[in-house]
């Protein structure tokens, strides 16, 4: 099984319901601090063996201070040398495709090809902020993902005529490192998204739901990818994100974490209410997490049932508590969803880099040895290199035929 960090990079403190934040409670020499603790954070993974770290897109709130998770993954590239740089992901719906692709050929290069690319289309907060319509969200996405890739591997210049972007020209330098691209995820659970996957034959990540909802969301990718595009998703293909934090014990765990879970839920944009075209966005944006798949209908968002650290637990949201508990959550999930990676959502909420920092010491020396098997590790991309070395367990990229 593959393990990444995953952190949206949260701000800690202060009044975390404020959207946007205003620039006058911003402190910039905490701030300074904050993203020199992350460097220092993400470099420490690298040392400890996990084989990913992750970077998400976020603006205008405290919830998430990674503005540019391609800034961020230049900056880690120049800090590690062995794990994998995870977008997950960029917004591709709300940003200018050639510049996507320009960018993230550049982090590709700078890390030695070790970039991998998540691609979402991003909450109604990024929308708000970049001042794209809801109705446009997944058209733009669609349209992005397509042109990013076609802008990678084009030996010659090519036009673009599409929906939304219009260009005579693209022809991007520097191309990326890893061949024909860098590996692609998409991350999601709508049954749009889902499908949107299966099409493309790129592995899915999903998050943010009980353990039984999950399992229904990857069922019907691999059920949708074998019946409508005739390939069969395997372990390499599938993801899931959880908060996971471990401890000593679990009443310690629970002790050093239980509120950093709960201020997290209780500020989640899905469940709360904003003012004015915020929360008309919000309305346009709102998906519940359950989904009946073989009709498209909604059924009860069960996130908004009981709030509380019990059920978070009970029902898979996060994983804490001593190594053992920690390991036996892990294999019951990875059981459960059959998933070859799972994202080690840390720190979140309140939660600060040096709590975070001494969960994932404790993880990598007493949970992580345990969770290395050989079934649930990704395979290269395509079989390909990286600046003449192995991909080193890469998502695999599959081209059109469905080959890998």
């Amino acid at each position: 099984m593959q393990v990444f960090v995953f952190d949206i990079m949260g701000w800690p403190s202060g009044d975390r319901t404020l959207h946007p934040l205003p620039g006058r409670l911003y402190d910039r020499d905490a701030g300074r601090d904050f993203y020199l603790d992350h460097l220092q954070y993400y470099a420490r993974a690298d040392e400890l063996g996990y084989d990913g770290v992750c970077f998400a897109e976020h603006h205008f709130g405290p919830l998430g201070m990674c503005p540019s998770p391609n800034v961020m993954a230049a900056a880690v590239a120049a800090r590690t040398s062995r794990t994998k740089l995870v977008m997950m992901g960029n917004c591709l719906s709300i940003h200018h495709p050639v510049r996507l692709a320009e960018e993230l050929a550049l982090v590709d290069n700078l890390s030695n090809g070790r970039l991998v690319v998540g691609c979402i289309r991003g909450s109604f907060l990024e929308h708000w902020a970049y001042n794209v319509p809801a109705d446009e969200s997944r058209g733009r996405f669609e349209e992005t993902y397509e042109l990013m890739q076609r802008a990678w591997t084009e030996d010659e210049p090519f036009p673009w005529h599409g929906r939304y972007f219009n260009f005579d020209t693209v022809s991007i330098l520097p191309r990326p490192v890893q061949r024909p691209h860098p590996p692609l995820i998409v991350a999601g659970n709508t049954p749009e998204t889902v499908e949107f996957a299966a099409r493309q034959r790129v592995p899915l990540a999903v998050s943010f739901g009980p353990t039984e909802v999950l399992a229904r969301t990857l069922d019907y990718y691999r059920e949708y990818a074998e019946r409508e595009c005739g390939w069969t998703p395997g372990l390499e293909d599938c993801l899931v994100s959880r908060q996971v934090y471990v401890s000593t014990t679990n009443a310690q765990a629970r002790a050093e974490c239980e509120g950093h879970v709960m201020s997290f839920y209780a500020e989640s944009p899905v469940l709360r209410r904003y003012e004015g075209k915020l929360e008309e966005m919000r309305q346009a944006f709102q998906v519940v997490r359950g989904f009946d798949y073989q009709r498209r209908e909604h059924t009860t968002p069960t996130q908004m049932q009981e709030m509380s650290y019990e059920r978070f637990q009970r029902d898979g949201f996060c994983i804490v508590g001593d190594p053992d508990h920690v390991i036996t959550q892990i294999r019951k999930q990875q059981q459960i969803l059959k998933v070859g990676t799972i994202l080690t959502y840390l720190p979140f909420g309140t939660m600060r880099v040096s709590e975070a920092m001494k969960s994932i010491e404790l993880f990598a020396r007493e949970v992580l040895p345990h969770l290395r098997d050989d079934s649930g590790v990704l395979a290269p991309a395509n079989g390909g290199s990286a600046g003449g070395r192995a991909n080193g367990g890469a998502v695999p990229v599959r081209d059109a035929s469905g080959a890998s």
